[in-house]
């Protein structure tokens, strides 16, 4: 019989050296992640907006997306951003969220969120487009680019 003791340490050890099956749920989950943008293209963008019957802003998008994965996340893009962490760009995964300042790049203020898809495309609400798929590479985004980051849990 184990102790107490035993039993927190083998749980600690478990949880600092994930197993295979635990790595494949990860990986599992971003592929739900990604899986679960794809009903929402084209839906519209709505300022404010938190049902696809309506509109979707960027970060109701993102946070119904997850939602739906099984994932939460807070309301507002600024939270969501505050809840995530950093990750360096060249490990960016699909399900990753990217921040951008889109109303004062040179500030540096996040006010959008997107969906990393791979292969260097994203998925969010935009104003102009609603919910469709955009480079990452595009210089409109690229210079508005504040962080990637990543969900607490992957």
């Amino acid at each position: 019989m184990f102790s107490t003791a035993r039993l927190f340490l083998t749980a600690l050890a478990l949880a600092a050296f994930p197993s295979s099956s635990q790595a494949m749920t990860i990986a599992r989950a971003r592929d739900r992640v990604v899986a679960l943008t794809m009903p929402y293209l084209n839906i519209p963008y709505l300022w404010g907006g938190t049902s696809p019957r309506t509109g979707l802003d960027c970060s109701a998008f993102v946070q119904l997306v997850y939602r739906k994965a099984g994932f939460n996340l807070p309301r507002v893009s600024r939270q969501q951003f505050a809840a995530t962490r950093y990750l360096p760009p060249r490990r960016v995964l699909p399900g990753d969220l990217i921040f951008f300042s889109m109303h004062h790049p040179q500030r540096r203020v996040v006010d959008h969120v997107g969906i990393y898809l791979g292969k260097g495309y994203f998925i969010h609400a935009s104003v102009s487009e609603g919910v469709h798929i955009q480079s990452i590479l595009d210089p409109y985004y690229i210079k508005r680019l504040v962080s990637i980051r990543k969900y607490a849990g992957f």
